[in-house]
């Protein structure tokens, strides 16, 4: 594409100023946002910036708003309030799209970009700091909304012929992730309706060993992830055909004797198998000389547990041994 003189005197004038800019920027935001959350800043290319004086919306082509622009990808719908805070504590916002919270200029009926953009000014460290006049925008956006736009940019908006068809589709798809979108957000509300509060006896056992694990146990005993911890002793459990009941039972013993719970050098499962080799002999010595193909389960097992030898015949397929 042809770009003119005048077009590359505008953009080179700005350049300079928003690498420096997007510098800053990607060390401020970057560094400081939460693990989760995802950050991307490019500077727009010059055909780009040319292209996009040519629409007539350009505003000030030789200070344009979104030279430098960023993008903050959050988890989900009720992590954007959180996001715009953030941005808060680096830059002043000037302005936003949509301009009022709650509203919005699409029809019920249509799915056009509609993301949240803030134009804003770095807050000046310095009195003289010329990157803090730049002005810049800031599209926050969900996971969902932001794979949406990788997947479909190319559909829409690339190529050498418009396609309804290709828009119809891509479009659709965004339908349904706003609807996936509001479904996340309003969890709690949905999970508590008459229709799906309800349980499984799965789900029943699962909330059986978490209330025992928050009752019984500190929290900073426990992993973050305890549904997971939860998974692992309910396989315990039917491969070793016990109930939950009888491994909380075994584990309430070996604390009553100082073990157990008390036992600050190991892990929730470490303390459990403990147990389990103490007052469940006879169902892990079964186990362990189990020579059942189709079982999956291997116990791991560690010198801190101090479980002493393995049985006569103990298939080493059931288990592996670190220490």
């Amino acid at each position: 594409m042809k770009i003119t003189q005048t077009v590359r005197r505008l953009y080179e004038g700005q350049l300079e100023i928003n690498e420096r800019l997007e510098a800053r920027v990607r060390e401020l935001f970057g560094g400081s946002k939460p693990e989760a959350w995802f950050y991307r800043g490019r500077i727009k290319p010059m055909e780009s910036f040319a292209q996009k004086l040519e629409t007539g919306r350009a505003g000030d082509p030789s200070a344009l708003d979104d030279f430098f622009a960023c993008t903050l990808v959050v988890e989900n719908r009720t992590s954007i309030k959180e996001a715009k805070e953030f941005v808060e504590r680096f830059c002043d916002i000037v302005r936003q799209r949509p301009e009022i919270p709650g509203e919005t200029h699409k029809r019920p009926d249509s799915f056009p970009f509609d993301d949240l953009r803030l134009y804003v000014r770095l807050r000046a460290i310095r009195p003289d700091e010329p990157i803090s006049e730049v002005l810049f925008e800031v599209q926050i956006k969900t996971f969902l909304q932001y794979a949406w736009g990788i997947a479909t940019r190319h559909l829409i908006y690339k190529g050498d012929q418009v396609s309804w068809g290709k828009a119809r589709v891509a479009y659709q798809v965004k339908a349904m992730l706003e609807h996936a979108e509001v479904s996340i957000a309003e969890v709690d509300a949905f999970a508590g309706s008459d229709a799906l509060a309800l349980n499984d006896p799965t789900t029943l056992m699962q909330n059986k060993v978490l209330d025992w694990f928050r009752d019984r146990w500190h929290p900073e005993q426990l992993p973050e992830d305890r549904r997971r911890l939860v998974d692992t002793l309910l396989h315990i459990s039917r491969s070793l055909y016990l109930s939950i009941d009888d491994i909380i039972e075994a584990v309430e013993r070996d604390t009553e004797r100082g073990d157990g719970i008390n036992l600050r050098n190991l892990s929730p499962y470490g303390i459990v198998l403990h147990a389990l080799f103490v007052h469940r002999t006879t169902a892990v010595h079964k186990f362990l000389r189990d020579r059942n193909t189709r079982q999956k389960l291997r116990l791991f097992l560690t010198d801190e547990m101090e479980l002493g030898d393995m049985p006569a015949g103990a298939n080493p397929d059931r288990f592996y041994c670190v220490g």
